[in-house]
């Protein structure tokens, strides 16, 4: 996402959260797209990145609010802490890999993370990749990969606090400090507490009531430079949260509709990791150990429940290596643990342990030609190896204009679910492979940057539950490799400025179907629009977003259509001076009458106000 030139017309305010909002896209350096820091314009897969201050601006309340403005994502979701799918190139959730500080999260027995239960707290930026990237990180990654980045930032001298209050009875109330600690070393916290009545998430016959939510969240960094070369840090965050939500049953004696009173999901979510780096004129290397937890319990007046508790251990050992001023290397070898424990569930299997290695060479010159080349293979001892590689090209031409390329292998991993669930699990199950295709044309200009992007995946293998007996569709059910998809789309972007006004403007064209039945895949549109656009005023800021989404089908058959519909968002920032931020917003501004998925309540025209008090 290319960054506002307009926030430079806040430095007069000595803003320093501001600062880094002014730097061009030139500027903009990730670490995701190849696993090491580089320049955005260097990167030939299409990335988008969104900073702290963005996010503020925009006053998400959740990481669906932030993702549903980015390309190539579309966003299924209720009210907060309900259920949330993330589509990204018409691929699931489950083909999105999800990361914090470059470890991976979500839970093992479902196979994604629980995007409703992912806090905002303490974010430095988002870095999402759109297309496949398992070359790199394995299992997963099929449709991108989402980097979810609160490392400190160095250099950075920060403490403030911040309360705000909105409809449905939201509050939230959160703080952060982050600085030097001494000469030579850092520390980061952040903490944010929310809390809201909420509304009913299912139409009747569900039960109608407030089905709220509650959470506190803490991030927290320390560390160290030892020396010119090493450095030390220990990070970490944790979440904490309670979400009601509406849940029932048919009772097929009396043909009545049974609602389960009070509903209710408890989750717990942490992520540990220690870091250790060493750096020199032309070689990179970091050591990495983590650990992190997603743990749920359902539960309503009338049952006990289920709980599930998965656990993963980290080890990423990664090195980078610059050969000369064209040709670049890096590679490692990671091991990571999935286990299942303290569960209400008894599966026969409860661990699996994965080894991967994994290289990438990129390569670019004067006369503005640039490769990229990764290849990985992971060992998983519950259901084999598998070997993944991509390749990419990319030629700068005209000065300003950049033509590219890209194809590559993905695959995603059975769950503990698919593979081990009491009485309907399949060991014998194989993992879900893609080919992915893409090819791109991109110009970059003083006021404006755009990129077309068209890409194909064809996906194979995926699982899906089917008779044991093809012939015999009374025979049992389990998940079997049956289906098979395929995907192809046209991606358009452009950032640019009118006057006072910067424009960030995207649409997709999407072709999801299912390559047997010849039907859409369903809650993915054909046709998606999206513009943001910022403009700032004297010690004002307002940030408009309007979304379309066509029109889809929430089932596999197609007959169950979901009506087009546009939601337009409003925020606006005062900064009455330099300690003092006041922040409103309205959401569905024109209180747009919507269905993303059948049978569930999506929220009204809403309103929220923030205060920020920065020290």
């Amino acid at each position: 996402m290319k960054k506002t030139l307009l926030a430079v017309a806040l430095a007069p305010l000595c803003l320093p959260s501001m600062v880094f909002a002014a730097t061009s896209s030139d500027e903009v350096m990730v670490v995701t797209a190849n696993r090491f820091e580089q320049s955005v314009k260097n990167v030939i897969a299409p990335v988008s990145v969104v900073t702290k201050e963005e996010i503020d601006a925009i006053q998400a309340k959740s990481l669906a609010e932030v993702l549903r403005r980015l390309p190539g994502v579309q966003v299924v979701s209720g009210g907060y802490g309900q259920n949330t799918e993330v589509y990204v190139r018409g691929t699931t959730s489950r083909h999105l890999l999800v990361m914090i500080n470059g470890v991976r999260i979500g839970s093992a027995t479902l196979g994604s993370a629980d995007f409703s239960q992912i806090p905002l707290t303490g974010i430095e930026r988002i870095e999402f990749i759109r297309g496949s990237r398992a070359a790199l990180y394995g299992s997963d990654a099929v449709g991108g990969v989402l980097n979810i980045i609160t490392a400190y930032q160095p250099g950075e001298t920060l403490a403030e606090v911040s309360a705000g209050v909105g409809s449905d009875g939201y509050y939230q109330l959160g703080g952060s400090v982050a600085g030097s600690l001494g000469q030579n070393s850092w520390g980061k916290i952040a903490l944010k507490g929310e809390k809201a009545d909420g509304f009913s998430a299912r139409k009747e016959p569900y039960e109608q009531d407030d089905d709220g939510f509650k959470n506190s969240n803490i991030v927290a960094e320390i560390g160290t430079q030892l020396n010119d070369n090493w450095t030390l840090s220990l990070q970490g965050y944790y979440h904490d949260g309670e979400s009601d939500y509406d849940d029932g049953y048919f009772d097929f004696t009396t043909g009545d509709f049974i609602s389960t009173p009070n509903a209710q999901t408890e989750s717990s979510l942490y992520n540990v990791a220690a870091k250790a780096g060493y750096t020199n004129d032309n070689f990179i290397s970091e050591l990495t150990v983590a650990q992190n937890q997603d743990e749920a319990r359902n539960f309503s007046d009338i049952s006990a429940g289920s709980k599930i508790k998965t656990k993963r251990d980290v080890v990423n050992w990664q090195n980078y290596y610059q050969l000369n001023t064209d040709l670049e290397f890096g590679g490692g070898v990671e091991w990571y643990r999935d286990s299942v424990s303290n569960s209400t569930t008894a599966f026969s299997e409860d661990e699996r342990d994965n080894t991967a290695l994994y290289f990438t060479s990129i390569y670019r010159n004067d006369a503005g030609l640039q490769l990229e080349g990764s290849v990985r293979t992971d060992d998983n001892d519950s259901y084999g190896r598998n070997n993944t590689w991509q390749a990419a090209v990319a030629y700068s031409f005209l000065v300003n204009y950049q033509i590219s390329a890209n194809v590559g292998t993905a695959f995603k991993a059975p769950t503990f679910n698919d593979l081990y669930w009491p009485g309907s699990g399949n060991p014998n199950l194989k993992p879900e492979e893609s080919t992915n295709y893409e090819i791109s044309l991109s110009g970059s200009h003083p006021l404006l940057d755009w990129r077309a992007t068209a890409y194909q995946s064809d996906i194979d293998q995926l699982i899906a539950w089917a008779p044991i007996d093809p012939d015999n569709p009374f025979s049992d059910w389990i998940p079997m490799n049956v289906d098979e998809a395929q995907i192809k789309g046209l991606e358009l972007t452009a950032g640019f400025n009118t006057g006072p006004l910067y424009h960030d403007i995207s649409y997709d064209y999407l072709d999801a179907e299912d390559s047997s039945t010849k039907k859409q895949l369903i809650r993915r549109s054909k046709h998606n629009a999206k513009w943001n656009v910022s403009y700032l005023l004297d010690q004002w800021q307002f940030d408009v977003s309007a979304l379309y989404k066509g029109k889809s089908y929430d089932d596999a058959a197609n007959t169950k259509s979901l009506d087009a519909y546009t939601l337009v968002d409003l925020a606006a920032s005062y900064y009455w001076n330099e300690n003092l931020i006041l922040r409103g917003r309205v959401a569905n501004l024109f209180d747009e009458d919507y269905v993303a998925k059948e049978t569930y309540n999506v929220q009204e025209r809403s309103y929220y106000a923030t205060v920020t008090y920065q020290f």
